[in-house]
């Protein structure tokens, strides 16, 4: 009876999980998702995310992704979140190499490095996540060196 009074009470009132399933379902991309919450993470190494840089994580997932304002508040919204209780890269970095083949990986660790450089100040912390997402992607070290400098 616990477990029918529990399974009615889920559908009365909504819980937080609930919402974020609904939320997480209006943004099919995994891929992009995948990318901004890496973004999210290079701008947050530093314990500076400031709206330099989260302006150009907006600039770059509606550019290069072609997403609209509704797509980018929740692409932003979710990776928030999942960034939030990341434990590990690992999920997210598989995702791109399931679905990217090395160049488009290597224009994904430019995106990075775009972050970065966004408030013009490359900070040890996120050279350091962009060498371990580098790593992590596949990416050789010499197209590593390349994306950070252009």
């Amino acid at each position: 009876m616990d477990i029918i009074t529990s399974l009615l009470d889920r559908f009365k009132s909504p819980n937080k999980d609930d919402e974020e399933s609904l939320i997480e379902n209006t943004f099919e991309d995994k891929a992009v998702l995948a990318i901004c919450i890496l973004m999210i993470e290079v701008s947050r190494s530093d314990d500076k995310f400031d709206d330099l840089e989260k302006n150009k994580i907006l600039s770059i997932l509606k550019n290069k992704y072609n997403l609209n304002e509704t797509q980018l508040e929740t692409v932003i919204k979710i990776a928030n979140q999942k960034n939030d209780d990341m434990v590990s890269l690992y999920e997210w970095t598989t995702v791109i190499n399931n679905t990217y083949q090395y160049n488009e990986r290597v224009k994904i660790l430019r995106s990075l490095w775009e972050v970065a450089h966004a408030d013009n100040v490359i900070d040890k912390y996120e050279d350091y996540t962009i060498r371990k997402i580098a790593d992590l992607i596949y990416v050789k070290h010499t197209d590593f060196i390349k994306a950070k400098h252009k």
